[in-house]
């Protein structure tokens, strides 16, 4: 039961590092339209910002895809835990860099 556990993060992550990857790619395009916000509304270029915020999108998709890759992987005794730590460690980095991106932008 347990190594279906870790399919079916596997996929989750699979699944959401897909969306997520075809979003940033929507972003570093320049395609602004899903972009809303304070920082947004006032910056005069949009353009920028969503190219921007592209990049840290890009880096939490492909480590939410490393996650789920992690999960299968690893031996199921410390899989999940590890791509939770990881995935965490991720969104730490990428909170700091949009952080930047909201600053610079503002």
């Amino acid at each position: 039961m347990e190594e279906y556990i870790m399919i079916g993060f596997s996929i989750m992550m699979w699944f959401s590092s897909a969306l997520l990857i075809f979003f940033s790619i929507s972003l570093l395009k320049g395609n602004y339209s899903s972009v809303h916000g304070k920082v947004f509304e006032t910056t005069n270029d949009k353009n920028g910002y969503a190219k921007a915020l592209g990049k840290p999108v890009l880096l939490i998709g492909i480590c939410v895809l490393l996650s789920g890759v992690i999960a299968v992987v690893l031996p199921k005794d410390y899989a999940i835990s590890i791509a939770v730590v990881f995935i965490l460690f991720i969104a730490v980095v990428a909170g700091i860099w949009l952080y930047k991106i909201q600053k610079r932008f503002s």
